[in-house]
């Protein structure tokens, strides 16, 4: 459910673009869902400008924020890799989600803006992504041995257990892309109704309350299964 006034939509309106979709590229580049995507990479890239353009040695503002957050989340995925090298490597992919994310759930709480994280197409897109890179990751530390990943720990099973590990991944998709999405999405209908029903001022707010919670839990879980599932694949087990 879409809000039923967007501001970037009124601005692209007023600029002659197609705001509301389409069937043509430009159509569908420029839909509510992918304005507030680009959007939320926007602040994404301007808080690490903010945050690093005036170095010092004694963080101030920005700095010490974005330092803040980069040292609590290395400490976090080093807590689960147990090596520094392996943190390192995810540690961009891990970050970028997180923080994109919570920008992208945040969104959903200001009148005029929605989540783009409340379309299934977004969290697919950062899900394929995860899953990907841990796959590959599964690739580059373990070679064609990763394959062994999916047979089982005894041969005879393998071909009993290799369907089986291929639905578990499969539901790995769902479970990352549709939690985010449902959670989102029922956050936004839950507004609107609200907000029609009852008006703009004191029945929303126990939601909008909760809300902020939802948005950063649900950040924290996708962010969290990333790093889980990246582990995993380069676990020396496999």
């Amino acid at each position: 459910m879409e809000h039923p006034l967007l501001f970037l939509s009124l601005i692209l309106d007023a600029l002659g673009l197609p705001a509301h979709g389409g069937e043509t590229t430009l159509a569908k580049a420029l839909a509510p869902h992918m304005q507030y995507s680009f959007l939320a990479m926007f602040l994404c890239l301007v808080a690490a400008w903010l945050g690093t353009r005036r170095m010092e040695m004694i963080p101030r503002g920005m700095q010490n924020l974005m330092e803040a957050y980069v040292a609590w989340l290395e400490d976090f995925i080093d807590d689960q890799t147990h090596d520094r090298r392996k943190t390192l490597i995810i540690f961009p992919m891990i970050a970028t989600f997180f923080l994109y994310i919570l920008i992208g759930n945040y969104m959903g709480l200001i009148p005029g803006f929605m989540s783009p994280t409340a379309n299934l197409n977004v969290t697919l897109g950062c899900t394929a992504i995860s899953i990907a890179a841990y796959h590959l990751l599964g690739i580059r530390f373990h070679g064609i041995k990763y394959i062994k990943h999916f047979m089982g720990p005894i041969p005879w099973m393998a071909p009993m257990m290799f369907p089986i590990e291929i639905f578990s991944h499969i539901g790995r998709i769902l479970s990352l892309s549709i939690r985010l999405f449902g959670n989102m999405v029922s956050k936004e209908i839950l507004l609107g109704l609200l907000f029609m029903l009852a008006g703009p001022y004191l029945a929303p707010l126990p939601v909008m309350f909760l809300g902020v919670l939802v948005c950063l839990l649900q950040a924290f879980i996708f962010m969290m299964l990333s790093i889980v599932y990246a582990v995993e694949a380069m676990a020396e087990g496999h």
